[in-house]
């Protein structure tokens, strides 16, 4: 059972038959005068297993508009026809309507043991489970994407968390290694909010292409190295760019930027970077992703180098490189001439995997900087600070 962290009024409770019940009207020092609505649906959505962990959002409106949440143990094999592990339910007035929502996301099927909002970020949750902490830092979305808290914490059963008065500190109580606790976040988290493909044309100045839709097309050549530079700009300033699973990694050229630098980059393939532990100012940690679809001579962006390509870079050649015509400069060297139509021509016929579906970049939170991957480059010389114990 946990109470309301905004209103003393209401209360949430789960029990092991697979019922989620709200509690209205608490606390009026009175007999009788609660009232308790069974929010379970008769399981159409909330799976019916133990309900081990339940919490209330603490930014609702009102105390009679509750949304709760219901940490599911068990397996997806027990009720294969309602997996999940973690769900959220939004009521009407007095709960007279209730809807659950599946947010299990990407967690893997173990017990889900825990869970609890931060007041002060509420679309920011944690999940305690039989295998460690996890967080979101978006519960809002359709399907949120978790990552397991890997700093000071031990892969053991988080039964239970709470948070204190002040809404300052998360305390985590595990089963066989003790109680931890962890700062919580009050300022906005870091987010990825674009990424490029940046190349320098001479004199021209620099000229990026955009990736962050996911479906973005690098066709300038990359010289004798195939080497490429992409730009992951955040919403916050950057102290650290994590490590990455190819290339390597830098600050800059803005406080909100991290530069990776890759080489060998395959024509004809979509390539994945991976950040993982970038870090804010104040150490707050996100992961970020970013896919670059190389295709060389396709100057115009639609997965396959053909005549129209060769047509549109003889059109532009001889005139100055602008926003609207450097992708026709394929050879990046200020210029559009006769060498930027014949390396199209030699590309003629190339294409992009057509199987290929590549994904939109996301940022995600990361609690710690991980290893180095492949191929990656560690940069990360400041680590967040990591949950504490209270042994």
């Amino acid at each position: 059972m946990k109470y309301s962290p905004k209103f003393q009024s209401v209360a949430i409770v789960g029990t092991n038959d697979g019922n989620v019940q709200i509690g209205f009207n608490l606390g009026t020092g009175t007999q009788a005068q609660g009232n308790w609505v069974n929010v379970t649906g008769s399981n159409a959505a909330l799976p019916n297993r133990p309900v081990l962990g339940i919490a209330l959002e603490p930014s609702v409106s009102a105390a009679n508009v509750p949304v709760g949440y219901a940490a599911v143990g068990g397996f997806n094999a027990n009720t294969p026809t309602t997996p999940g592990h973690v769900f959220q339910v939004t009521c009407a007035a007095t709960c007279g309507s209730f809807t659950w929502l599946n947010k299990t996301g990407n967690l893997p099927d173990i017990p889900v043991d825990s869970i609890i909002v931060n007041p002060r970020l509420p679309q920011q949750v944690f999940a305690g489970t039989d295998w460690g902490m996890y967080y979101t830092d978006d519960i809002r979305a359709a399907s949120p994407s978790w990552s397991r808290f890997e700093n000071g914490l031990p892969h053991a059963m988080v039964w239970d968390m709470a948070i204190d008065r002040g809404s300052t500190t998360l305390s985590a109580w595990t089963r066989s290694r003790g109680a931890y606790v962890w700062p919580l976040p009050n300022a906005p988290l870091p987010a990825l909010t674009r990424v490029v493909s940046r190349k320098t044309h001479s004199a021209a100045g620099d000229f990026d292409i955009d990736l962050t839709s996911g479906s973005g097309i690098e066709c300038r050549s990359g010289g004798a190295n195939s080497a490429y530079t992409m730009i992951f700009t955040f919403n916050v300033p950057v102290t650290n760019c994590g490590v990455t699973n190819i290339g390597s990694t830098s600050t800059g050229p803005n406080a909100n930027q991290c530069t990776v630098q890759l080489s060998n980059v395959p024509n004809q393939q979509y390539t994945t970077v991976q950040l993982t532990g970038v870090l804010d100012n104040a150490g707050h940690p996100t992961n970020a992703t970013g896919i670059m679809g190389l295709l060389v001579g396709d100057t115009t962006a639609n997965g396959l180098v053909n005549s129209a390509d060769v047509t549109a870079t003889q059109q532009q050649s001889g005139q100055p490189l602008s926003q609207s015509n450097f992708r026709e400069d394929v050879t990046v060297n200020g210029l559009i001439n006769s060498a930027d139509v014949t390396a199209v021509q030699q590309k003629s016929g190339t294409a992009l995997p057509s199987s290929s579906s590549p994904s939109a970049p996301t940022a995600s939170p990361s609690s710690t900087p991980a290893s180095t991957g492949a191929g990656g480059a560690t940069t990360n010389k400041k680590r967040p600070k990591g949950a504490r114990s209270l042994q």
